[in-house]
């Protein structure tokens, strides 16, 4: 499918804001991206059924950057797309060594991912 011009911002079709569409179809490539699509349509269900707006992780988690790909990328020339660090917002402050930089994605994108989680369902409890 052409997902920029399909589907809406959160994974939904454009004509049909309450169908939610994941993994292949939408243009995302690999069992985990595929996984990971499956995980966000399935919460943004749950939060347009019980009243509440849809939402995407921020663009600095790969999850994220693959929504953004499929909603901004041009539909003249729309192509699925694994994960890859291209897809992420540039650091602002880039390591030059390779395991560094890649570190300091992961650790940025590791917070963000938290936060995100923290305000979109709540921290979770304590375990005792």
């Amino acid at each position: 499918m052409n997902s920029p011009a399909a589907l809406g911002p959160h994974g939904a079709l454009k004509d049909d804001p309450a169908v939610f569409l994941a993994g292949q179809m939408t243009g995302v490539e690999g069992y985990t991206e595929s996984t990971a699509s499956g995980l966000l349509a399935a919460i943004n269900l749950d939060r347009v059924v019980r009243g509440h707006a849809a939402v995407s992780p921020p663009p600095t988690t790969m999850l994220g950057a693959l929504c953004r790909h499929l909603r901004e990328a041009d539909p003249a020339h729309f192509q699925p797309m694994n994960a890859n660090a291209g897809l992420l917002d540039a650091l602002a402050a880039p390591p030059r060594d390779k395991d560094a930089r890649k570190a300091a994605y992961a650790e940025r994108a590791l917070a963000a991912m938290v936060a995100w989680r923290d305000d979109v369902v709540g921290a979770p409890a304590a375990v005792a």
